[in-house]
C-alpha cells in the first residue's frame, strides 16, 4: 500500500514537472534562424544598395566638379588673352603632347620681366593639364620649353571635339568625362575670342 502511495506520488510530481517545464521543439529553433537569417541578408542588401547609390552620387558630383572647373578655367583664360596662336607655330609642341586643344593662349605682361606668357592644355591619363612658359623674348618658344605640368581635370576620356575657327575667331571646347561606373558626361561651350587669332 505504502508503495502503490509512492508510486502515485512520484508519477504526479513527474506529469506536474513535465507541465511546467516549456522548452523550444527543433523546428521553432529552426523557423527562428531562418527569420534572422531573412532579415539580415535584407538589412544588408539594403546597406550595400545605399551605398553604391551614395558612392555613385559622390562620384557624379566629383565628375561636374571636375568639368564645370576645366570648362570655367580655360574659357576664363581665353577671354583675358590678348592672342590666340595655332599650336603648330610652336615647334614640336604637337608632337610632344599630340592630344592637345589645338591653340596656344598668349598673354603679355609689360610690368614683369618675363612679358610673354603662353599656355596651353593636353590630355594624358584621363587629365587634363597646363603647360607654361613665361619669356622675354618676342619669338615663340619650342615644344620644350614648355612646362609645368598643372592638373586641371580628372576623368577626361577625350578632348578631340575641342577646336578652333580662324576665321569667325570661335573656340569650342568639347570634352567627355567619365566616371567608374562607365557614365559619360559631356562639357561643351562656344566662346567667341575677343582677342587676335593667329593662324
Amino acid at each position: 500500500m505504502l508503495l502503490l502511495k509512492l508510486l502515485w506520488h512520484f508519477h504526479q510530481k513527474k506529469k506536474t514537472n513535465s507541465i511546467n517545464v516549456k522548452g523550444f521543439t527543433l523546428i521553432e529553433v529552426l523557423l527562428t534562424i531562418a527569420i534572422i537569417s531573412i532579415l539580415t541578408t535584407i538589412c544588408y542588401s539594403i546597406l550595400k544598395y545605399t551605398t553604391m547609390v551614395c558612392r555613385k552620387e559622390d562620384m557624379e558630383d566629383d565628375v561636374l566638379l571636375n568639368g564645370k572647373y576645366a570648362i570655367e578655367h580655360i574659357k576664363k583664360e581665353i577671354q583675358t588673352a590678348d592672342k590666340i596662336i595655332n599650336i603648330d607655330n610652336f615647334k614640336g609642341l604637337s608632337d610632344k603632347y599630340d592630344k592637345n586643344i589645338g591653340f596656344v593662349i598668349f598673354h603679355y605682361f609689360p610690368e614683369k620681366e618675363l612679358k610673354y606668357n603662353y599656355s596651353t592644355y593636353y590630355l594624358k591619363n584621363n587629365s587634363i593639364y597646363r603647360i607654361a612658359i613665361n619669356t622675354n623674348s618676342k619669338s615663340y618658344p619650342i615644344g620644350n620649353a614648355f612646362g609645368g605640368h598643372n592638373k586641371v581635370a580628372d576623368y577626361v576620356v577625350s578632348i578631340d571635339g575641342t577646336s578652333i575657327n580662324f576665321n569667325s575667331n570661335i573656340i569650342e571646347l568639347f570634352f567627355i568625362l567619365q566616371n567608374i561606373y562607365g557614365g559619360n558626361t559631356v562639357f561643351n561651350v562656344k566662346i567667341t575670342a575677343r582677342c587676335p587669332v593667329v593662324h
